[in-house]
């Protein structure tokens, strides 16, 4: 979406709200989610004046920082939690995954924080290669190399994945399976 000068801040805030929310649930899961979405447009509205016409990837980028101040905030909490002797309850709730939604979650957990992200850029948030490199601060030809990087690695991850064990089932993802989403170039 491109703001121009005479977007209002409450147009894009309804265009751009359900996008953002999206972006922040995959990251950080359904508990946290509106509150950082909120924090997201409350930093948009105290910058409104300099946000940039391409005011999509500039959310996401946003977000990705609101999402990194989080992570930290959650580190510092476990931290203590664990010094004071309280165990931290699980994130998500695994419980039922299909045997190809495990091979799936485990070779996504293999993966690197930085191909993890190119890859949900362009497969979960569906920006174009431009848009992601503008999010991660880097050029559009950086961000092909890294997208590139992520699905041949992902494609691999999936290849070596192990049967689930509670299934006894055989491999259920084939080596040329990569969804195609994450086919092709950006």
């Amino acid at each position: 979406m491109t703001a121009g000068p005479d977007m209002v801040f409450s147009e894009v805030f309804r265009a751009m709200y359900p996008e953002v929310l999206r972006f922040v649930q995959r990251r950080a899961g359904p508990d946290a989610a509106e509150d950082l979405a909120a924090e997201v447009f409350t930093i948009a509205w105290g910058k409104w004046g300099a946000v940039p016409r391409e005011v999509r990837p500039w959310l996401f980028g946003v977000a990705r920082n609101v999402l990194a101040e989080d992570r930290r905030v959650q580190g510092r909490r476990r931290r203590l939690e664990l010094r004071l002797g309280g165990e931290r309850e699980p994130l998500y709730d695994e419980v039922g995954l299909t045997a190809m939604t495990v091979d799936l979650h485990v070779a996504w957990a293999r993966l690197s924080d930085v191909d993890r992200e190119a890859l949900a850029l362009v497969a979960w948030d569906g920006l174009t290669g431009r848009e992601a490199a503008q999010v991660l601060g880097c050029t559009r030809a950086a961000f092909s190399v890294r997208l590139s990087r992520a699905r041949r690695r992902l494609k691999r991850l999936l290849s070596d994945v192990e049967p689930h064990a509670a299934t006894g089932s055989t491999p259920c993802v084939a080596h040329d399976s990569t969804p195609s989403t994450l086919k092709g170039t950006p």
